[in-house]
């Protein structure tokens, strides 16, 4: 019997011993070749971010889609541009959203030596607006100063898309040995929600339920995100009656009545803001758990000084956790519109015009662990699996029950959407090695 046991061991232990040093020889290798390539990470995140791809209308998006595509074939593949046709755009988002020209998604597949488990990448090129005052340079024009990279989507998220490209050259350029495939997607569109990004890609079969696991890098370093939150946005119009305003009285004026249902609607933003998830939050901002909102983020309304506005438009921004429904927040923001509207008698519209659904992760999946287990060794600290208080287009990913993480080179500090946004370089290749070592051990060839 101990002769058998001895057997068993001798047979079992090199084998471990042989996986573990595969694993170990492979991580120096790729992060010697990224340390020895930082030049180059910085390089690509610049020329990234010197692209303006303002979201909305969505500017120079072939533009970013071929610099990707170039960087995606120096790893050996045919990188594919598929741009939406305009009938779907017409038929799939709303004209409030304000999406103009062309919107490719670009992507390839990385293949391994045999069959194994698929991995899904994903980041967005698309950039909020940048402000037109307050930026101590053009925002368009990366500037690295003090280790950090300066400019728009340097943070959110041109420096992670990088990293993303990087990690997988990383792998291609040493030659270390994995199994499987691993997909980086890029896509746009993702600053206003809807359709055209990674919805698209869905519906075209692009992206399926047969993926074994999703990285996304559209997030920060502190953590690691597991869950976001549900997105809807609601666009409430006020109808009234123009007038001159010399005889005001004559009129209705909408934007008076429209103050006044803002105030109802701060009351509910109030009562919402007092809910909590189960799921613990990002540790940046506050929060212990995840917190859902309601927020009127836009007014218009008034086309002259003298005339009783007959129109105002109102648009809230409702922001929801895991625990909450779709149905349930409409329903819920519907009564005070409806309610309002009863009481003052005035008549007021209601339509949801763009969103995203919550996406949550179990903490103890395989994915989360890999990657955490991965990012403590690159960072020395641990990355928490927490709940992100953005909303994310990898929503449509995790509906279709493929697990997804997200860890990316964003700080609290790196005021993404503000002035001089930017990201850190050092957390750029920390990013980077924590992508091309997740691969490794979710893919990695077992040594003989």
């Amino acid at each position: 019997m101990l002769a058998k046991i001895e057997r068993t061991i001798n047979v079992i232990v090199p084998s471990l011993l042989g996986y573990s040093l595969t694993l170990q020889a492979s991580v120096k290798l790729v992060d010697n070749w990224i340390d020895a390539h930082k030049k180059d990470l910085v390089d690509l995140t610049c020329r990234m971010v010197n692209i303006d791809t303002t979201v909305p209308p969505g500017r120079n998006y072939p533009k970013i889609a071929q610099l990707i595509a170039a960087e995606l074939k120096e790893l050996g593949v045919t990188p594919s541009v598929k741009y939406i046709p305009e009938a779907t755009i017409r038929r799939k988002v709303d004209p409030e959203v304000g999406l103009k020209g062309p919107r490719p998604n670009t992507y390839a597949t990385l293949k391994g030596e045999g069959p194994g488990p698929s991995i899904l990448l994903n980041g967005h090129v698309d950039v909020v607006p940048a402000q037109p005052t307050g930026w101590s340079h053009d925002p368009f024009e990366p500037v690295i100063k003090g280790g950090l990279i300066y400019g728009r989507g340097a943070a959110d998220m041109k420096g992670s898309d990088a990293c993303m490209i990087s990690s997988l050259k990383a792998l291609v350029e040493t030659g270390v040995h994995f199994n499987g495939s691993i997909t980086p997607t890029l896509t746009t569109d993702e600053e206003v929600g809807g359709y055209t990004g990674v919805n698209y890609l869905i519906d075209k079969g692009v992206i399926t339920k047969k993926v074994d696991y999703c990285i996304s890098t559209d997030t920060g370093i502190e953590a690691l995100n597991i869950a976001s939150l549900g997105d809807t946005e609601f666009l409430i119009t006020v109808k009234g009656k123009s007038a001159h305003s010399g005889r005001g009285w004559t009129g209705v004026n909408a934007i008076e009545y429209a103050a006044a249902l803002v105030e109802r609607l701060k009351d509910l933003g109030r009562e919402i803001g007092k809910r909590r998830s189960k799921i613990p939050a990002e540790p940046i901002y506050g929060n212990k758990w995840m917190r859902p909102g309601l927020y009127v983020t836009m007014v218009r309304g008034g086309i002259k000084g003298n005339i009783i506005p007959d129109s105002c438009e109102v648009l809230v921004d409702r922001r929801y956790i895991p625990e909450e429904k779709s149905v349930q927040v409409e329903r819920e923001v519907a009564w005070v519109v409806r309610e309002f509207a009863r009481e003052e008698g005035v008549k007021v519209a209601m339509r949801p015009i763009l969103g995203y659904n919550p996406m949550y992760t179990p903490p103890n999946h395989r994915l989360v662990r890999v990657v955490r287990k991965q990012a403590r060794k690159v960072l020395g600290r641990d990355a928490p699996p927490r709940g992100s208080q953005g909303s994310t287009d990898m929503a449509a990913v995790s509906a279709l029950g493929i697990p997804v993480a997200v860890i990316g080179a964003t700080r609290a500090d790196s005021n993404i959407h503000g002035v001089n946004e930017h990201v850190r370089i050092n957390d750029l290749v920390s990013v980077t090695k924590i992508l091309a070592h997740s691969y490794l051990e979710l893919l990695l060839v077992h040594a003989h």
